[in-house]
């Protein structure tokens, strides 16, 4: 009788203890997703200073305005720091190949010399936390030329029907 009694409540505290750890799961599951929601509105702030220093002509700026803008740098450098030191990682292409789920290619160009694939230009950068992609990187990768292409399939835009 005491067993059978030790015995249910085992199961009972058990089945708690399953329970609990999944709710326990399901909350930092939660807790990763808001925290990974945040960083990707940080990563937009990152793009609005990227753009402002990068579209800037400091020709045109006074002594004043040029130590502003030395200091909207410096803030961006800051922001950057703070976010690797979290884990957040840009998302780099050392072998200038576009690959999947790294890479949203938003456009091709028809290129001589530069192999099919090969990223020409990053238009905005992807990033990475832990072995999660935030946003793959938008690329402008090479494509064949037309004549390239011409050259790859035989009888394609030479005028020539065979068999016909």
């Amino acid at each position: 009788m005491i067993k059978e009694r030790i015995r249910a409540k085992l199961v009972e505290l058990q089945k708690a203890k399953i329970g609990l750890v999944a709710r326990l799961d399901a909350c930092e599951r939660r807790a990763r997703e808001n925290e990974n929601d945040l960083f990707l509105e940080l990563v937009g702030v990152l793009d609005a200073f990227e753009n402002l220093l990068d579209n800037m002509d400091t020709d045109a700026l006074d002594k004043s305005a040029k130590r502003a803008l030395k200091s909207v740098g410096a803030i961006q450098r800051k922001l950057t720091r703070l976010l690797e030191a979290r884990g957040l990682e840009r998302l780099e292409f050392p072998d200038a190949r576009a690959r999947v789920g790294l890479c949203k290619v938003v456009e091709t160009r028809a290129t001589e010399g530069a192999e099919e694939g090969t990223i020409l230009e990053v238009v905005r950068n992807g990033y990475r936390r832990e072995d999660r992609v935030l946003r793959p990187a938008e690329v402008i990768t090479a494509s064949k030329s037309r004549e390239a292409r011409e050259a790859d399939e035989p009888g394609f835009g030479n005028g020539s029907c065979e068999g016909g």
